[in-house]
């Protein structure tokens, strides 16, 4: 199994990323009231030296997204933004597996598309590569309901090339202090098991995976994961976040009490959580392909009854959970939640997801900016109608002013109209991200279980201190390649490849790759902001 594991290991890449959002309007609007206005309104704000506006049908728009399991082309919210905007767009997707890769390669090769949905990091290697249109006075000609929308002066900072000029538009995470990746357990089997708790510490979640697999044996995988997919919050990690909790680590960059940015592996107690990773491996409690799993074989793995513990995020339950529950014939009360977890002194530390879910920029081969730039305006006006609905149809006003969505119209008609998102307001994740999350049963289950019924009392919110650091040549340059030589040594340690032991040949290799130039990046950004 080790041989085997070590063979798929060489494979190992880096995988897309995923999440919903939004943003918030109070009326809908008519399609040709709305971009005849808009249209006009833009060519008069418009200066000579800022492209002019071709027009609502007069330019077909081509953007890139991630990787989703519907037609975007077909969804009935392509329909939806073309009446209310007047733009007719055609919608492409990076592939599932190996994006970064993908999109750089298309972009650096002048693929003419309009507009471009990434997370933060990849617009910021697309930044230093100088890869993109400048946004300014495109969005004073033609964006201003994007530059009120009431982002901070920090938000658009952090879109700024090192040249001061903003060069994407935020689509920000929707809630605060969401657990955006957890674990989904067969309730049912643990109950068999006799295990009637989900665990809350390290040593009761070892204790689980003992217990699972004394009962069961080889009959079930007893934890599948790690699940490459979450938002700019929460990097593919080779190691989920629930179990890095523990042991204090809640992002590969962090900061002491003392001030000082170290690197994950930096951290006391990182060794602590390699070992207890390979402790895991080495008695067989996880997954054996745990190094090549995929989003779609995890979700195969769970919904097919295979395994009995999966990690994963709302994505997942969209998907695996309502097929798991239908091949084995179970209902909710079958399913759990394993949260973040404490360590033995009682530390629980995960990262805040305020930060950017995506952004979206204009590549320079496009010769439609000040057009794409007028359609997220018009997008933005009638908000509200694109991706919420209509009132009495779509969703009602309860009695405090929430939005309730009526399903199932509102998950058929709306309910992937997060995809579709390219800039949102600042009241998006108050006004409009509840209702977003229940539009299915499995999404809600996960979300009210796992974040709305969260132990803060337990688990400690960490603020990302970068979360807003605008793009910066060190960082852009090599700190991908730093993450996904991290990701690739924890995973050789897992199958006993490389040991602990080895961390001072990869901490050279990390100097030798960029480290301490990114480090020397974070340090100056974290001592400014003081």
């Amino acid at each position: 199994m080790k041989k085997a594991f070590a063979l798929f290991l060489c494979l190992v890449m880096v995988l897309s990323l995923t999440a919903c959002g939004g943003t918030s309007s109070t009326e809908t609007t008519t399609s040709s009231n709305t971009t005849a206005a808009a249209a006009a309104s833009g060519t008069e704000q418009a200066a000579s030296s800022v492209p002019q506006l071709k027009g609502p049908g007069n330019v077909t728009l081509k953007r890139l997204g991630y990787n989703t399991a519907f037609d975007p082309n077909n969804d009935i919210n392509a329909k939806v933004i073309e009446e209310s905007t007047g733009y007719h767009a055609e919608y492409f997707m990076l592939p599932a597996e190996n994006a970064d890769e993908k999109l750089l390669m298309d972009i650096s090769g002048g693929a003419d598309y309009d507009a471009v949905n990434v997370t933060i990091n990849q617009f910021r290697t697309l930044v230093a590569q100088g890869a993109l249109q400048p946004l300014d006075d495109l969005l004073e000609a033609y964006g201003q309901d994007i530059l009120n929308a009431g982002h901070s002066e920090e938000v658009w900072d952090a879109l700024r090339g090192e040249d001061g000029h903003i060069y994407a538009v935020p689509y920000m995470y929707p809630c605060d202090h969401e657990i955006a990746n957890f674990m989904v357990a067969r309730k049912d089997l643990c109950e068999a098991a006799g295990i009637t708790e989900m665990p809350t510490t390290i040593d009761e979640f070892y204790n689980m995976l003992v217990t699972l697999k004394d009962y069961y044996g080889d009959q079930y995988i007893i934890l599948s994961g790690p699940f490459y997919q979450a938002s700019e919050a929460n990097e593919a990690w080779a190691i989920p976040k629930t179990i890095t909790a523990a042991f204090g680590i809640y992002s590969d960059w962090m900061v002491t009490d003392e001030g000082k940015v170290i690197y994950m592996t930096e951290h006391p107690n990182f060794p602590a959580l390699v070992e207890f990773m390979s402790k895991l491996y080495k008695e067989s409690l996880i997954d054996p392909d745990w190094a090549v799993n995929t989003e779609s074989t995890l979700k195969e793995k769970f919904s097919s009854g295979k395994t009995i513990i999966c990690c994963g995020n709302r994505g997942l339950g969209d998907y695996a959970m309502p097929a798991l529950m239908e091949n084995q014939k179970l209902s909710w009360d079958d399913i759990d939640y394993i949260t973040a977890l404490s360590g033995s002194d009682g530390t629980c530390k995960y990262m805040e997801t305020t930060a950017f879910n995506f952004v979206t920029c204009i590549p320079k081969s496009s010769g439609n900016a000040a057009d794409v730039v007028n359609w997220w305006n018009l997008r933005l006006k009638d908000d509200l109608h694109i991706t919420i609905g209509d009132e009495g149809v779509h969703f009602n006003y309860d009695a405090n002013g929430g939005i309730d969505p009526i399903n199932p119209i509102f998950a058929e008609e709306r309910g992937n109209s997060y995809w579709y998102m390219d800039v949102t307001s600042a009241t998006w994740g108050s006004k409009l991200w509840p209702a977003r999350v229940r539009k299915s049963a499995s999404q809600w289950h996960a979300f009210s279980a796992v974040t709305v019924n969260a132990d803060t009392n337990r688990i400690e919110f960490v603020t990302n201190e970068f979360k807003f650091k605008p793009a910066t040549e060190a960082y852009s340059k090599y700190n991908t390649t730093l993450f996904n030589n991290l990701k690739d040594y924890l995973l050789q340690v897992m199958a006993g490849i490389r040991t602990i032991d080895d961390l001072g040949t990869f901490t050279k290799d990390w100097v030798n790759a960029g480290g301490e130039d990114v480090r020397a990046e974070l340090q100056s950004y974290y001592d400014s902001k003081k």
